[in-house]
């Protein structure tokens, strides 16, 4: 029986250098693989993204974080 044989595992336990810059940009420095970076709260972001629709009018990308958001807002603004 294959015991953690997942994509993510695989590439975590390769030696190929570009498994551990890609993985380490998406925020995974270990195997455990957590997020090295603390997101933000849902509720927070959920509502700067209320705010953008009401300020810009549309909805917002759901990638773009709560700086870039507040960014997009005041350039709306302006």
């Amino acid at each position: 029986m294959k015991k953690n044989s997942g994509y993510m595992t695989r590439a975590l336990r390769h030696r190929d250098p570009r498994f551990a810059r890609i993985l380490g940009r998406l925020g995974y420095e270990g195997r455990d693989m957590r997020p090295a970076v603390e997101q933000e709260p849902a509720d927070d972001i959920a509502s700067v993204r209320e705010e953008y629709e009401r300020v810009v009018g549309k909805r917002p990308f759901m990638g773009w974080d709560i700086e870039t958001l507040r960014a997009k807002m005041a350039e709306a603004k302006a």
